[in-house]
């Protein structure tokens, strides 16, 4: 069985400069080389910003500025975002400074102790698809997967993962592409941690939003 989002089209970017439709935004958009190489985690919350609160605009520039406002919160070190809580209590405060209620839900995948089996990423991953929420996923080691880069985030927005019917992929937004890509290759192959987060709406106070975010 397949778990999609609702709105997978509100991903849909139309860049009238290049005339090129891009799925999601691109890291290479932000300006200087730093921003650029050190990106993939916010932008991957910029593009679960833009689904979780229906963002669509009209410009490239517009989508930039808005990955300006969240690298504010989801901020890289010297190493990136390279851990799942850098990612979600800087997006739980870009949340909550704009008067947004969320809540997050995350799984840690280490290489070693305390490692999820394959059937609770499977079921973590779709029910947050049930729920029509995005998962951001951190590699730090692509495995055999070659179609992934390492040390990176991706969006995940569909999941073919069924374990009775061994069915392993996962469709991804990453740098403006979809990409399917084994999800199960990269659980059985990959060299070091990773993990999966995901946001999920609470009660919004409509008269207390900042709608500049």
């Amino acid at each position: 069985m397949a778990y999609t989002l609702q709105h997978p089209e509100i991903f849909e970017i139309m860049d009238s400069k290049t005339n090129r439709l891009f799925y999601g935004c691109d890291q290479d958009w932000y300006t200087t080389k730093w921003q650029q190489l050190s990106g993939c985690g916010p932008t991957v919350a910029t593009n679960m910003v833009i689904y979780m609160l229906k963002k669509q605009y009209s410009t490239r520039f517009e989508y930039v500025e808005l990955m300006r406002d969240v690298r504010k919160y989801v901020t890289p070190t010297i190493g990136g975002v390279n851990r799942t809580s850098i990612y979600y209590r800087g997006l739980a405060r870009c949340f909550s400074n704009n008067n947004y209620s969320m809540e997050y839900h995350y799984l840690n995948v280490p290489k070693k102790d305390h490692r999820p089996n394959f059937n609770q990423i499977t079921g973590f991953i779709n029910n947050a698809l049930k729920h029509d929420c995005p998962i951001a996923f951190l590699n730090l080691h692509n495995g055999r997967v070659t179609n992934l880069e390492g040390w990176h985030w991706t969006l995940i927005i569909e999941s073919h993962l069924d374990n009775e019917n061994g069915h392993t992929m996962v469709i991804i937004l990453d740098n403006g592409e979809k990409k399917t890509i084994d999800l199960k290759l990269w659980y059985d192959s990959t060299a070091n941690d990773g993990g999966f987060v995901y946001f999920e709406n609470g009660k919004l106070d409509e008269n207390s939003i900042d709608h500049s975010l």
